[in-house]
């Protein structure tokens, strides 16, 4: 009886500590003063920060699966991998339809995380699916929903990153890009291991079931009593005001960053499109022993997790510089992976130079 009253009179004490850091944030953001973030906050950042990148990990398992077990899957509908190479095209329209689509379903009332919930059990059914199908037809409908699911999953990360840290998420969205590259180096290192088309699709679809079953038990951010102590979206001034440019600028303003940011994109899709050949490649060309050519898959995109790092890192050290400074970051690591494209023509043959081809798509 005593120790039901004691647990009652520290929910209670919880209960009312809670209601008034509640009471204190909203009050300080009334009257602009600057944010501070209690320990309970800063652990549910860290949590939710944490399964995002997760997720969006599940989203460079996907890609990078599908494209490594190609050449297992068309065989199992009686074709080749190079003929039904058009399963890229139904991947890519259910990327763009899950892209344009998805924002709305990541309002800032909605729960996210239950949308990202719902994303990673479609996938994880899918994945567990795909090893059955022995229809081309139904393998384009696969990879359609795939691609749609990816995508969705993709910008709920950005989204929801950017919902939870607030002025703090930009280390958060650089490190949902590395975990993606990480993610990507994982799936050859599973095929190896597990040596079984089912076998790697069962591992990538537990993956996605802990990562939403870790998602629904964390409390929701767009909760009122959770909401209200989050980070600010934006900078406030020490005149309680945004510290932000005077005046609205329009989309024509953003023209150069639009083109960047497209260019780049473009490249990074491009390029995981193009680890989806490297098994066919080596196949073909006998550039290395056929044994070797989810090792090559493996180097390939360690290269790229640590290019992503070093991304990250640049990103941290560009902060306080000018746009111009950022420009030319920029020009020189599309420069240093332009390069590595042109060895594919001087050195066609060469098992040393594929190497350095695989090593130099880190930039990218």
């Amino acid at each position: 009886m005593s120790s039901s009253l004691d647990n009652d009179v520290e929910a209670n004490d919880t209960t009312s500590l809670l209601k008034k850091s509640e009471t204190s944030h909203k009050g300080a953001r009334e009257a602009g003063e600057r944010w501070i973030e209690t320990r309970e906050v800063a652990n549910l950042r860290l949590w939710w920060g944490t399964n995002y990148a997760s997720a969006m990990g599940v989203c460079g398992i996907v890609l990078v699966a599908l494209g490594s077990s190609l050449s297992s899957l068309a065989a199992d509908c009686g074709t080749t991998s190079t003929r039904v190479g058009t399963v890229f095209i139904a991947r890519g329209i259910g990327a763009i339809i899950g892209a344009m689509s998805s924002a709305r379903l990541y309002s800032p009332q909605r729960p996210g995380n239950l949308v990202m919930v719902f994303i990673l059990v479609i996938l994880a059914g899918i994945l567990l699916y795909m090893p059955f199908v022995t229809d081309i037809w139904v393998l384009h409908l696969t990879w359609f929903f795939l691609g749609m699911c990816t995508a969705t999953l993709d910008t709920g990360c950005q989204i929801m990153s950017r919902k939870v840290h607030g002025v703090h998420a930009g280390p958060w969205l650089g490190a949902n890009t590395v975990c993606f590259a990480i993610a990507g180096a994982l799936v050859p290192l599973i095929e190896l291991i597990t040596g079984k088309l089912f076998a790697q699709y069962a591992t990538l679809a537990t993956i996605s079931i802990l990562n939403a079953a870790a998602l629904y038990a964390a409390p929701h951010p767009e909760s009122p009593e959770i909401r209200d102590q989050l980070p600010p979206r934006v900078t406030i001034g020490a005149d309680g005001k945004r510290a932000s440019a005077s005046g609205k600028r329009s989309l024509w303003d953003y023209k150069l960053e639009f083109v960047f940011g497209a260019t780049v994109f473009w490249l990074i899709g491009g390029k995981v499109d193009t680890t989806s050949y490297v098994t066919t490649y080596v196949k073909s060309t006998a550039i290395v022993s056929n044994r070797d050519a989810s090792v090559s898959l493996l180097v390939l995109w360690i290269a790229i997790t640590v290019g992503r790092l070093v991304g990250l890192q640049d990103q941290i050290n560009l902060k306080k510089r000018a746009t111009s400074a950022i420009y030319i970051h920029l020009c020189l690591w599309l420069i240093t992976g332009t390069l590595g494209m042109l060895l594919v023509v001087l050195f066609f043959s060469s098992s040393l130079g594929f190497l350095v081809r695989c090593l130099s798509l880190w930039s990218w």
